[in-house]
């Protein structure tokens, strides 16, 4: 699926290769300084020198003491601060520069040059920060130095900050499944976030439609993309109202679901290598952000795509446990949650539980109107979570109350009488209604 959208994404949208040259002006590096500074003889005072003039808010200073240093004070170390200092601010033709004047003087570049290089294409603002990225991590062969996921991540990261999906999922499908380059936590999260950001901007996108006051052309008004192959749609010029409408509902929908797919994907792999105990692949971790990212997702199509956004139900119990959820085969399972196996499979320690999440997740609940799911949930987060669980009791313990009293409502209709809305939704809307308009979006 992941291929598929991936191939459908680039022919919709096409881009101009650069590969064998990609020409930026690179801006020559500082050599003199502000004020006279002793320039140290040896390559880690030289270093630490270069660390505290830069600190202080004088990078030029910094780099220049750098280039008035002998050959023989320097290091790869000090030349991966220089580019990592200017990564971090953007300037990535600056961060090229010191890449060459590293090589020019013999220092070999590692994984860290690497990574600092692909940092700057990520922040920069030049328009063939893609291309330059793509050149750069192809070139590590070259140098001798083989990539490592926190390399791919960088690459990653890049598409990300371009809004190129496209080449982010064909990166993704070209991973092992084993090795150094084995996808990691952050890679998922990577994937999972840009998914989320295309949602955003489809429902933008499909808000301006609606909001268009020109008359649809009725003759098209029926036409449906539900019984054309699953794939991302692209919009042609002369396409009417009603079908652009129906392209765009049709891409969140099919967004969503490859969103769907990379969690599904990451919940494999990381079952799969947290029981694999003779694998050299380093382990995978849960954190909330990636699934604080799959379930706003699911709040931001839950209006539009009910069905599937209640998939999130399943996501919930496969991590924290305390419902009975479905497997891809339609499979009835208890199993362990996946938060608990994950933390008893590594030393590394990460949030598995936050009241943001528990928000999001009891949410999606409460909105479906599954109270007896939240009632599975919060005891079996006592039961796995106690230590995450116990500063959010007084919180939550009024609200959960009274989920547990709507699960005991007798069947019958006519003597259940749920509120229109609970006390948990009356608090969300209290809140957004006192939030800024900025931070009342899921």
């Amino acid at each position: 699926m992941l291929r598929s959208l991936a191939t459908v994404l680039r022919n919709v949208r096409p881009y101009s290769s650069m590969r064998d040259s990609i020409q930026i002006k690179r801006r020559p590096l500082p050599t003199t300084t502000s004020i006279e500074y002793t320039i140290p003889d040896d390559p880690y005072l030289l270093a630490k020198k270069f660390q505290q003039v830069s600190r202080s808010g004088k990078l030029d200073d910094a780099v220049a003491i750098v280039m008035q240093a002998k050959t023989r004070s320097q290091s790869p170390v000090v030349w991966n601060l220089v580019i990592s200092s200017y990564a971090r601010l953007g300037r990535l033709s600056r961060a090229l520069r010191a890449f060459s004047e590293m090589r020019r003087r013999g220092f070999p570049p590692t994984q860290t040059t690497f990574t600092a290089l692909l940092q700057a294409c990520a922040l920069g603002d030049s328009e063939k920060a893609v291309d330059i990225a793509e050149q750069t991590y192809k070139s590590m062969d070259t140098f001798g130095v083989r990539p490592s996921i926190i390399n791919v991540n960088g690459l990653l990261s890049v598409y990300q900050r371009k809004h190129d999906m496209a080449r982010a999922l064909e990166c993704f499908n070209e991973l092992p499944s084993a090795g150094a380059r084995a996808p990691s936590l952050a890679t998922y999260t990577i994937l999972a976030s840009m998914c989320r950001r295309q949602i955003s901007v489809l429902y933008e996108e499909l808000a301006k439609l609606k909001s268009d006051h020109l008359k649809a052309d009725q003759s098209t008004s029926d036409q449906s993309t539900s019984d054309q192959p699953f794939h991302f749609v692209s919009i042609e010029d002369n396409t009417s109202h009603s079908q652009r409408i129906a392209i765009v509902r049709h891409n969140i929908r099919q967004t969503f679901t490859t969103l769907l797919d990379i969690w599904a994907t990451y919940a494999s792999d990381a079952e799969q290598r947290a029981t694999n105990l003779d694998s050299d692949t380093e382990r995978l971790y849960f954190d909330t952000r990636l699934l604080k990212v799959v379930l706003k997702s699911c709040h931001s199509v839950y209006e539009d795509e009910r069905a599937l956004a209640r998939k999130g139900f399943n996501i919930i119990a496969h991590v924290y446990g305390g419902m009975k959820r479905v497997d891809e085969n339609g499979v009835v399972t208890n199993g362990v949650p996946l938060a608990v196996l994950l933390r008893e499979s590594g030393d590394v320690e990460h949030v598995v539980l936050d009241a943001d999440v528990l928000e999001l997740a009891i949410g999606l609940c409460d909105r479906g109107k599954r109270y007896a799911n939240i009632v599975r949930l919060w005891a079996s987060l006592n039961e796995h979570f106690a230590k995450e669980v116990e500063p959010l009791q007084r919180r939550f313990a009024d609200e959960i109350q009274e989920f547990t009293e709507l699960t005991n409502t007798p069947n019958d209709p006519l003597q259940r009488k749920p509120p229109k809305m609970t006390m948990f939704r009356q608090r969300r809307a209290a809140l957004r209604t006192k939030a800024p308009a900025s931070n009342q979006k899921e």
